[in-house]
């Protein structure tokens, strides 16, 4: 019989989640603040700036919390938002608007974190076939992934670097 995480090994995971949901987070409110205008609301990609971080942020959210049922939106939640693609219609988030949704999750990130149980052996979202901790890991390479296409789409356009953050560890 398999055994779970051990309370120091849950532990020590759980901070090492915690600090890299809160580096890369912290790196999405940097990119989002060199973001100019232009390239916030640019059609010139097939997903519009503010939707993909937009949709980043919804999943990152989502994905924290130990099953779909017990998730809680954002308050500026529009409905189908989240979904990349088609942007027809839909009514641009703002910089600031998403700086806010970031920075309330930065606020949140210590306390799902440690409510997640991270030795379930079911993610808790019926089309991710992982157990909890790994879906940790693929939520957080899903953030990453969106703050490097932001990051990339500000450096080739505005031709600025958006500066690294090794980690959420308050100094």
């Amino acid at each position: 019989m398999e055994q779970g995480l051990s309370p120091h090994g849950t532990t020590m995971i759980k901070d090492a989640l915690k600090s890299q949901y809160k580096a890369s987070l912290s790196t999405l409110i940097n990119a989002i603040g060199i973001c100019d205008d232009d390239l916030w609301t640019s059609q010139d990609y097939p997903n519009r700036t503010w939707q993909m971080v937009y949709h980043c942020l919804f999943f990152t959210n989502l994905y924290l919390y130990q099953r779909l049922e017990d998730r809680e939106n954002w308050s500026l939640h529009r409905r189908d938002h989240q979904t990349l693609g088609d942007s027809d219609g839909k009514q641009p988030y703002t910089r600031a608007e998403l700086v806010q949704c970031t920075q309330e999750l930065l606020g949140k990130i210590d306390g799902l974190v440690d409510a997640l149980d991270l030795n379930a052996m079911q993610s808790g979202f019926h089309w991710y076939r992982v157990n909890k901790l790994e879906h940790q890991l693929v939520n957080i390479r899903h953030l990453q992934h969106h703050v490097a296409q932001l990051q990339d789409r500000i450096r080739n356009k505005q031709h600025v670097g958006v500066g690294w953050i090794r980690d959420g560890l308050e100094n």
